[in-house]
């Protein structure tokens, strides 16, 4: 399959689920016509293959079927895959992005009830897929986020495995700019190749996380079951258990619990916004527990937000510390006596990779403390002595304001003077040693802009462009697109 990769022709496979990027990629084609040749497409039932249905495990099909009424009988064609050396973390990163999908997460869930169903569903998946790849003679893949959906994730292992070259492009947290990548691990590492065209930025940009816009960082008084939690119940009972609507009394206690959660977190942390299981009981019964605790901001101590899970932040550039609790054991050994950590949990999580087990091994860390909701997390990055990340944007914020930074993940801004980058002969004293430098900060995010591009490629970060044109921004990023796909263009971040 190597051999492919000097083709003139490209022989595309996207993965494009929106109907921005699918006008995006629509236009890259247009542009390329007979140069860049779209074979395979996954994304919505206008796509080749419907891509949530891998995922959940139903039988809606794209306009080319169902990838698996395509491919009924056994080829031995993911061979090279499970040849791998990474085989046995990539099974793992797979069946971890796919658990999101399962029934204490879902509503509308697939049926693999344990390990095994796991295993054999990824290797039906991976011969399928692979499969098509060798049919349509695909020798470039195209990816519109890092991979993290399990369904693109096997995709990107695959390619690897067989040596296509791949492109991802992701969308940054500044307006008008994403990144571009062939390798999820190069997530963060420079590209030096290049120089900095223009000087437009004399300051470090202040981030807009309009994403996190409802959360607040103070107290105030305790919310109550709403409409929405209400809706989510029922749903739950439809789709879970059905048989509660026969136990009028069953219902009334957990509506009961429900309502004690409430009460025990601020009105914005809205526990059952999204989603209602009755796992998530349980998760937020042992949270509440620490919601008064009194924090003492003069202890010598180390800040560690809890990223949000399952997201791409730890399920794909986390690496091995998507295991944030081994992240957290890690850096429990690296701190001398007297220096605590301060853990926050993440405003938005729910139960997911949190189960008692969590908790108990959480609680075995002598030097953690689990801090409220509420606790400012401003303050909590200002009075630390350093701050401590898998690969949240907190990490950013603290180095912008004179922090030392310590990622264990792959971070985009991990090459940044000031971030030390776990390894396992990592001291506190390397973690300290050196202030982080605004001047030094601010060339590197200039060379970060000279090497990024322009457009936006998540819709949901339209609101950052002013005078947005839909337009003008799918030509300009299906133009880029199309040299970092022909190798006219330098990625963002690449190993070198």
């Amino acid at each position: 399959m190597g051999k492919n990769n000097h083709l003139k022709k490209v022989n595309l496979l996207a993965v494009s689920t929106a109907q921005n990027t699918n006008a995006i990629l629509k236009e890259i084609i247009k542009k390329n016509h007979g140069c860049i040749n779209l074979k395979i497409h996954l994304g919505d039932v206008t796509s080749d293959f419907k891509a949530s249905s891998l995922v959940r495990m139903n039988n809606k099909p794209g306009t080319k079927g169902h990838l698996f009424k395509k491919n009924k009988s056994y080829i031995g064609a993911d061979h090279k895959l499970l040849a791998s050396e990474d085989f046995y973390q990539n099974l793992e990163t797979f069946v971890d992005q796919l658990y999101r999908h399962s029934d204490a997460y879902r509503y509308k869930s697939h049926n693999l009830k344990n390990l095994q169903d796991y295993i054999d569903y990824y290797h039906i998946l991976a011969d399928a897929i692979s499969n098509e790849i060798f049919s349509k003679e695909i020798n470039h893949v195209l990816f519109f986020n890092i991979p993290h959906l399990a369904y693109d994730t096997i995709i990107y292992q695959i390619a690897i495995s067989l040596r296509i070259p791949v492109t991802i492009v992701t969308q940054s947290l500044f307006p008008d700019k994403f990144f571009s990548l062939n390798k999820i691990e190069c997530y963060g590492d420079f590209n030096q190749v290049g120089g900095i065209e223009k000087d437009e930025f004399l300051k470090l940009p202040k981030l807009n996380l309009f994403y996190m816009k409802k959360i607040k960082q103070k107290n105030e008084k305790s919310g109550r079951i709403n409409l929405r939690t209400l809706i989510h119940f029922f749903m739950f009972i439809i789709f879970k258990m059905p048989s509660l609507f026969l136990k009028p009394i069953s219902m009334l206690k957990i509506l009961i619990r429900i309502q004690k959660i409430y009460k025990k977190f601020p009105k914005w942390r809205d526990p059952f916004a999204n989603f209602f299981h009755k796992n998530e009981l349980s998760y937020f019964e042992h949270l509440a527990e620490f919601e008064n605790y009194n924090i003492n901001f003069e202890e010598n101590f180390v800040y560690f937000p809890l990223p949000m899970q399952p997201e791409m932040t730890t399920s794909a550039i986390g690496g091995e510390f998507r295991d944030q609790l081994l992240a957290l054991e890690k850096l429990s050994n690296i701190l001398p006596n007297g220096v605590k950590i301060y853990v926050k949990e993440n405003p938005k999580q729910g139960s997911y990779a949190r189960g008692p087990l969590f908790f108990h091994r959480l609680s075995r860390i002598k030097s953690i403390c689990l801090v409220p909701s509420y606790t400012d997390t401003n303050l909590l990055a200002q009075k630390a002595i350093f701050v401590a990340t898998v690969t949240g944007t907190v990490g950013w914020e603290a180095l912008c304001k004179g922090k030392n930074i310590l990622v264990f993940g792959h971070a985009w801004f991990k090459d940044f003077p000031g971030v030390v980058k776990y390894h396992e002969n990592l001291t506190y004293e390397e973690i300290i040693k050196q202030k982080p430098n605004e001047k030094l900060i601010l060339a590197k995010f200039q060379n970060l802009m000279a090497l990024s591009h322009d457009g936006v490629i998540d819709r949901a970060y339209t609101n950052l462009v002013a005078n947005f044109d839909i337009k003008i921004n799918i030509n300009k990023t299906a133009q880029t697109i199309s040299k970092l796909i022909l190798r006219k263009e330098k990625v963002t971040f690449l190993k070198t």
